[in-house]
Protein backbone atom coordinates (compact mmCIF):
# COMPACT_ATOMS: atom_id res chain seq x y z
CA UNK A 1 0.00 0.00 0.00
CA UNK A 2 2.68 2.51 1.05
CA UNK A 3 4.88 1.47 -2.01
CA UNK A 4 1.44 2.86 -4.33
CA UNK A 5 1.47 5.57 -2.74
CA UNK A 6 5.08 6.58 -3.15
CA UNK A 7 5.12 5.58 -6.98
CA UNK A 8 1.75 7.99 -7.21
CA UNK A 9 3.24 11.08 -5.19
CA UNK A 10 6.49 10.32 -7.20
CA UNK A 11 4.81 10.40 -10.49
CA UNK A 12 2.83 13.42 -9.45
CA UNK A 13 6.05 15.33 -8.72
CA UNK A 14 7.84 13.92 -11.51
CA UNK A 15 4.32 15.58 -13.40
CA UNK A 16 5.00 18.70 -12.54
CA UNK A 17 8.65 18.89 -12.53
CA UNK A 18 8.14 17.95 -16.14
CA UNK A 19 5.16 21.21 -16.50
CA UNK A 20 7.46 23.31 -15.33
CA UNK A 21 10.14 22.78 -17.42
CA UNK A 22 7.72 23.00 -20.44
CA UNK A 23 6.50 26.09 -19.30
CA UNK A 24 10.03 27.59 -18.78
CA UNK A 25 10.93 26.78 -22.65
CA UNK A 26 7.72 28.33 -23.56
CA UNK A 27 8.67 31.93 -22.43
CA UNK A 28 11.85 30.94 -23.74
CA UNK A 29 10.86 30.51 -26.78
CA UNK A 30 8.89 33.28 -26.81
CA UNK A 31 11.78 35.77 -25.61
CA UNK A 32 13.64 34.06 -28.45
CA UNK A 33 10.85 35.05 -30.67
CA UNK A 34 10.42 38.62 -29.16
CA UNK A 35 14.32 39.13 -29.72
CA UNK A 36 13.92 38.13 -33.19
CA UNK A 37 11.40 40.64 -34.18
CA UNK A 38 13.25 43.56 -32.07
CA UNK A 39 16.75 42.23 -34.47
CA UNK A 40 14.33 42.05 -37.66
CA UNK A 41 12.75 45.90 -36.70
CA UNK A 42 16.34 47.16 -36.15
CA UNK A 43 17.64 45.73 -39.39
CA UNK A 44 14.32 47.59 -41.28
CA UNK A 45 14.55 50.66 -39.47
CA UNK A 46 18.18 51.05 -39.38
CA UNK A 47 18.09 54.81 -39.69
CA UNK A 48 15.31 54.96 -36.35
CA UNK A 49 17.07 54.45 -33.30
CA UNK A 50 17.74 51.27 -31.43
CA UNK A 51 14.56 52.27 -28.97
CA UNK A 52 12.19 53.22 -31.66
CA UNK A 53 12.72 49.45 -32.76
CA UNK A 54 11.78 48.68 -29.17
CA UNK A 55 8.58 50.23 -29.08
CA UNK A 56 7.71 48.63 -32.34
CA UNK A 57 8.20 45.57 -30.41
CA UNK A 58 5.87 47.01 -27.40
CA UNK A 59 3.10 48.19 -30.06
CA UNK A 60 3.18 44.49 -31.59
CA UNK A 61 2.85 42.93 -28.25
CA UNK A 62 0.25 45.48 -27.36
CA UNK A 63 -2.35 44.62 -30.26
CA UNK A 64 -1.12 40.61 -30.14
CA UNK A 65 -2.03 40.71 -26.65
CA UNK A 66 -5.65 42.67 -26.80
CA UNK A 67 -6.53 40.45 -30.37
CA UNK A 68 -5.61 37.12 -28.36
CA UNK A 69 -7.56 38.20 -25.13
CA UNK A 70 -10.48 39.32 -26.72
CA UNK A 71 -10.61 35.89 -29.26
CA UNK A 72 -9.98 34.27 -25.49
CA UNK A 73 -12.82 35.96 -23.96
CA UNK A 74 -15.51 36.28 -26.26
CA UNK A 75 -15.19 33.28 -28.74
CA UNK A 76 -12.69 30.59 -27.36
CA UNK A 77 -13.88 30.75 -23.52
CA UNK A 78 -14.80 30.38 -21.06
CA UNK A 79 -16.39 33.34 -19.88
CA UNK A 80 -14.41 34.84 -16.94
CA UNK A 81 -17.61 36.31 -15.14
CA UNK A 82 -19.60 33.30 -15.57
CA UNK A 83 -16.79 30.48 -14.96
CA UNK A 84 -14.83 32.54 -12.71
CA UNK A 85 -11.59 30.39 -11.22
CA UNK A 86 -12.32 27.63 -13.71
CA UNK A 87 -8.78 25.79 -15.03
CA UNK A 88 -6.97 27.39 -17.43
CA UNK A 89 -7.22 26.12 -21.06
CA UNK A 90 -3.76 25.44 -23.11
CA UNK A 91 -4.56 28.80 -24.86
CA UNK A 92 -4.70 30.77 -22.05
CA UNK A 93 -1.38 28.72 -21.34
CA UNK A 94 0.36 29.76 -24.11
CA UNK A 95 -0.84 33.23 -24.08
CA UNK A 96 0.69 33.73 -20.60
CA UNK A 97 4.27 32.69 -21.15
CA UNK A 98 4.07 34.92 -24.37
CA UNK A 99 3.36 37.46 -22.28
CA UNK A 100 5.66 36.63 -20.10
CA UNK A 101 8.75 36.36 -22.48
CA UNK A 102 7.47 40.03 -23.36
CA UNK A 103 8.23 41.22 -20.29
CA UNK A 104 11.76 39.53 -19.54
CA UNK A 105 11.95 41.43 -23.35
CA UNK A 106 10.71 44.63 -21.82
CA UNK A 107 12.97 44.30 -18.19
CA UNK A 108 15.76 44.34 -20.56
CA UNK A 109 14.87 46.95 -22.71
CA UNK A 110 13.89 49.26 -19.83
CA UNK A 111 17.43 48.29 -18.48
CA UNK A 112 19.30 48.91 -21.33
CA UNK A 113 17.55 52.59 -22.61
CA UNK A 114 15.67 53.91 -19.59
CA UNK A 115 18.48 53.00 -16.60
CA UNK A 116 20.58 55.51 -18.33
CA UNK A 117 18.38 58.49 -18.59
CA UNK A 118 16.40 57.69 -15.00
CA UNK A 119 20.33 58.50 -13.66
CA UNK A 120 20.96 61.68 -16.21
CA UNK A 121 17.65 62.39 -14.77
CA UNK A 122 18.72 62.14 -11.16
CA UNK A 123 22.17 64.38 -11.40
CA UNK A 124 20.39 67.12 -13.49
CA UNK A 125 17.45 67.49 -10.54
CA UNK A 126 20.00 66.97 -7.54
CA UNK A 127 22.31 69.52 -9.01
CA UNK A 128 19.81 71.70 -10.09
CA UNK A 129 17.88 70.93 -6.36
CA UNK A 130 21.36 72.02 -4.69
CA UNK A 131 21.45 75.07 -6.83
CA UNK A 132 18.64 76.37 -5.44
CA UNK A 133 18.74 76.68 -1.87
CA UNK A 134 18.18 80.62 -0.64
CA UNK A 135 21.78 82.10 -0.79
CA UNK A 136 22.78 85.36 0.80
CA UNK A 137 24.18 88.10 -1.01
CA UNK A 138 27.81 86.73 1.05
CA UNK A 139 27.62 83.66 -0.29
CA UNK A 140 26.60 82.13 3.34
CA UNK A 141 23.10 79.86 3.36
CA UNK A 142 20.75 81.53 5.01
CA UNK A 143 19.35 80.09 8.42
CA UNK A 144 15.39 79.13 8.42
Amino acid sequence: MTHCCFLRVHWFWSFRRRMALVLCLQVLCSLGGWLSLYISFCRLNKHRSYEWSCRLVTFTHGVLSIGLSAYIGFIDGPWPFTHPGSPNTPLQVHVLCLTLGYFIFDLGCIWRFAWRKSIKKYHAWRSRHSEERPLRHSGHLKMH
